[in-house]
């Protein structure tokens, strides 16, 4: 009877132990929450940066409209914008395409010297190593706003489709109220050289992706035409879009623009597109313009 005390007292000292040891573990014990901050392009590769909802950030500068450089905690990096794509202004091998210029000013006037929030989908980078990122200014999503208005058109890269069905929904809206990129060009005149599209092989022979398709154009005049800066695009859908390179067209001559063939004997156009852009049931408008944003030409089947 008289060891029980010390028994107790035993027990008490073990179990006092053992309590201060497990509080001294989770005082020690990292914790699991994510960082906020993306680590330099240079320090890792995008499949070791952190995963994080949004993350803040300052604009440095618009490149484009669809491009920006910020700076997030002391590091730079180029976004780009999920889902979506506006006329190129910057790109070194084109020139600048039509509303380009208005989308980059848009833009600059969501965003300039803002801080935002960045939203990743499921890709970290492109192949240009620019973020891939939802923008947030705010309550507003930039990516959508822009759609919205008319500035850009939806493009939509898999697994990135977190919001595909706003932005299409938000396309159609802008499509049916003609804002923007969607906005019925007012007639012009055709330019001196009377640069025409004169015909349109929409259904190709190539099964399923219909690559032999064309757009013919003809210099129905009398002096040449140099068709650097001119763009050709499926206004129906408002993409895809070509650029002609420096080409001069003489009189009666006739180029092609084909989907996704090279045919040097018609100039060796194409657009790149990966499947049909010439729709066989419910025909499609190409329009014309010259390297002024001016519409010259338009044709449908």
């Amino acid at each position: 009877m008289r060891n029980k005390p010390k028994l107790c007292s035993a027990i008490f000292v073990g179990l006092a132990l053992l309590l201060a040891s497990s509080i001294v573990a989770c005082e020690t014990t990292p914790s699991s929450a994510l960082p906020t901050q993306l680590p330099p392009a240079n320090e890792s590769s995008p499949q070791e940066q952190p995963t994080t909802a949004l993350v803040e950030a300052k604009v440095v500068r618009v490149i484009d409209g669809d491009t920006i450089e910020v700076d997030i905690e002391g590091s730079l990096y180029n976004v780009r914008y999920i889902g979506i794509e506006t006329p190129e202004t910057v790109h070194p091998q084109k020139p600048v395409e039509y509303f380009g210029k208005e989308a980059s000013e848009k833009n600059r006037e969501l965003v300039e010297a803002k801080i935002v929030r960045l939203e990743k989908d499921v890709s970290e980078a492109d192949k240009y190593g620019r973020l891939l990122r939802y923008i947030w200014v705010d309550d507003v999503m930039v990516n959508a706003e822009l759609v919205r208005l008319g500035y850009a058109q939806v493009a939509t890269y898999p697994p990135d489709v977190k919001y595909q069905d706003l932005f299409l929904q938000l396309q159609r809206e802008a499509k049916e109220a003609g804002l923007g990129l969607w906005a019925e060009p007012s007639p012009q005149a055709p330019s001196a050289g009377n640069v025409q599209i004169t015909y349109i092989f929409y259904d190709g022979l190539v099964p399923r992706v219909e690559s032999d398709e064309y757009v013919e154009i003809t210099n129905l005049g009398d002096t040449p035409e140099d068709l650097e800066g001119w763009g050709l695009k499926d206004i129906d859908e408002g993409y895809p879009s070509f650029t002609f390179p420096s080409y001069v067209l003489a009189p009666g001559e006739s180029i092609r623009v084909y989907t996704n063939e090279v045919h040097p004997e018609w100039g060796g156009f194409s657009f790149g597109y990966g499947s049909a852009i010439w729709n066989n049931k419910d025909p499609d408008i190409a329009a014309l313009y010259n390297a002024q944003g001016q519409e010259v030409s338009r044709k449908n089947y």
